[in-house]
């Protein structure tokens, strides 16, 4: 391929569009300022730029799970801080990512609550008779105005 005519498909727009879509990404996703193990706990700590940071288990981070403990000691952080690698184990992880998955296993967590919390039992069916007998569940301050 020429490489004029690659550059003459490049304009300054094209150029600004790009580094504004750059920025928006950044702005809407996790991105982080440091990493760090903690060996004694066995996690990985995770210092995010929107303020907050986290604490996983080294071993819930499917690609840090199988590697020797010493190797997770050499974490850093992308310089965009969109990614934390380990070079030398070719282990590039995305940032956002990982803490969409987190979110997600809790969200998941929560879900399962709320659906053991749905069982019925026959202990449960016989209390609920009884409070059903008594008039139901009392009214609430704001209902009973």
């Amino acid at each position: 391929m020429n490489p004029n005519a690659l550059a003459s498909t490049i304009t300054d727009e094209s150029v600004a569009n790009a580094l504004e879509a750059g920025r928006q990404r950044l702005a809407r996703e996790f991105t982080a300022t440091a990493v760090r193990y903690d060996q004694q706990r066995d996690v990985v700590e995770i210092e995010l730029t929107q303020g907050f940071g986290l604490r996983v288990p080294r071993t819930t981070i499917a690609e840090l799970a199988g590697l020797p403990v010493g190797a997770v000691a050499a974490l850093g952080v992308s310089p965009a801080g969109t990614g934390i690698d380990l070079d030398d184990h070719g282990v590039h992880i995305s940032v956002h990512g990982l803490v969409l998955s987190l979110l997600s296993l809790s969200t998941m967590a929560a879900g399962l609550g709320q659906r053991g919390g749905a069982q019925s039992t026959p202990a449960k069916r016989e209390s609920a008779r009884r409070n059903g007998r008594l008039g139901g569940r009392p009214k609430t301050p704001s209902q009973a105005a």
